[in-house]
């Protein structure tokens, strides 16, 4: 039998592990993951030598990349929750959007900030807010976490200067002025399917998260600018670094942005921040920092988060070692049905690596020598093709991609309730976004 079979066969069993082990055994994520890993090690004929390096070497880089991020996010949230600062927002943000509204407040909040900022940092800097809203309305959770999720989702997969569409732009050789303008107006319906679809999975798994911090009505709450500034502090620091970068700023001034706006260096002074602001509320406090503080509270949440993700890491490790990135790309170069080519390759290498910028740019990659065959030659027809990889992209998101488990787990999410709307809710997003983008193919076309 063709090795190429026992490959997909153990993909397909891996995922059909991962949700039976979440879902039915109710196994916690990181061992569930692990097991996934080795089933589909096993059912591919993978060396297993080779199975545990790439599984290291996923965990760590996964870990690497957004570990701190997830501590120095997860301590900021705590110290934003305890002072009453993530009340404040709550309570800023339902004056400007109303009660019916707050969860498009947050996806709409999440659509602006995912263009600067990677949206696992962003979802876990706005998680309090989220779940503090939840708390105080009695809005699902279930609502308030996917909305914000699927707000991100939307413009990470389609604005730059997110790594993915930028990359892709570049490859295709689209304007990058257009690639924005479009990318924007596309992730609009995009997000607010999203939205619609939080709504609805927030009514039929409905439930109030537990671990927020109940503020006593006599406690004085930091003014708006003391609670938002440590969330837009380290956002606006990214930006600068990202327009720096873009722009082509040099000398001591970029020298300084390269520094303060990497993620962590940004969150670190968010969390500085939210310090400050927490000491003005409670000065008698000396052992925020200590091992019975608030920062160790938040550091042993911030442990078990870090685990669960850097297992997701490992498995995509694992499959991006394995031959299947191979047997698809001989599998799908192929084809040449217009913008269907490269939504269905996006498609195809988000479902199974989990990687949402390997998918867009595998797509682009894939089909850059084919633009004149594919009708893609003038420069709208570049950035056409560009976002019908990214709509490709969206789908299917489920427990391959590190995204889901920050989701899952900041926002307290069974992991059942997880797999039983975040892959819809995307399936959807996808296909809104590919009608969107053959609209837009057939007026500028």
């Amino acid at each position: 039998m063709n090795a190429n079979v026992f490959v997909i066969a153990g993909l397909i069993l891996g995922v059909l592990v991962l949700v039976l082990c979440t879902v039915k055994l109710k196994i916690h994520p990181f061992f569930a993951l692990i097991a996934t890993t080795v089933t589909f090690a096993i059912v591919s004929g993978m060396n297993m030598q080779d199975m545990l390096s790439a599984f290291t070497s996923g965990m760590g880089g996964t870990m690497a990349d957004i570990g701190l991020v997830i501590a120095l996010g997860t301590v900021t949230g705590a110290l934003l929750e305890k002072s009453g600062a993530a009340e404040t927002m709550a309570k800023t943000i339902l004056k400007i959007t109303g009660e019916k509204h707050a969860a498009l407040g947050l996806a709409i909040t999440g659509y602006f900030v995912s263009i600067p900022v990677f949206c696992d940092s962003a979802f876990v800097l706005l998680s309090p807010i989220a779940k503090r809203i939840s708390k105080d309305t009695k809005i699902s959770m279930t609502t308030m976490a996917i909305a914000m999720c699927m707000g991100l989702h939307a413009t990470h997969m389609f604005v730059p200067p997110t790594p993915g569409p930028l990359a892709v732009a570049g490859i295709l050789s689209a304007d990058l002025g257009y690639v924005i303008l479009f990318g924007a107006l596309v992730s609009i319906p995009v997000m607010l399917i999203g939205y619609f679809g939080a709504s609805y999975a927030g009514k039929k798994y409905y439930y109030i998260p537990e671990n927020v911090v109940e503020v006593p009505e006599d406690q004085k709450l930091p003014s708006a600018m003391m609670a938002f500034l440590p969330i837009i502090a380290p956002i606006v620091l990214m930006l600068l670094k990202t327009i720096g970068d873009m722009a082509g700023f040099g000398g001591i001034v970029m020298a300084v942005l390269d520094v303060l706006g990497t993620p962590a260096v940004a969150l670190l002074v968010g969390l500085l921040i939210a310090l400050f602001g927490y000491h003005q509320i409670f000065p008698e406090d000396k052992e925020a920092w200590g091992f019975d503080g608030v920062f160790s509270d938040a550091l042993k949440t911030a442990g078990q988060i870090v685990l669960i993700v850097g297992a997701g890491g490992a498995f995509s490790g694992v499959l991006k070692a394995s031959p299947l990135q191979d047997i698809l790309t001989n599998t799908f170069s192929g084809l040449t049905i217009g913008i269907l080519a490269p939504f269905i390759i996006g498609f195809i290498f988000r479902t199974c690596v989990g990687s949402a910028t390997i998918a867009m740019v595998t797509a682009a990659t894939m089909i850059s020598p084919l633009m004149d065959v594919l009708g893609f030659a003038s420069p709208i027809g570049r950035v056409i093709a560009m976002l019908a990889c990214a709509a490709g992209g969206l789908m299917v998101f489920h427990g391959n991609d590190d995204f889901f488990w920050v989701t899952a787990t900041t926002s307290e999410m069974d992991t059942s309730i997880a797999y039983k709307t975040i892959p819809i809710i995307s399936v959807l997003q996808s296909v809104v976004a590919l009608v969107v983008v053959f609209v837009l193919s057939l007026i500028f076309l």
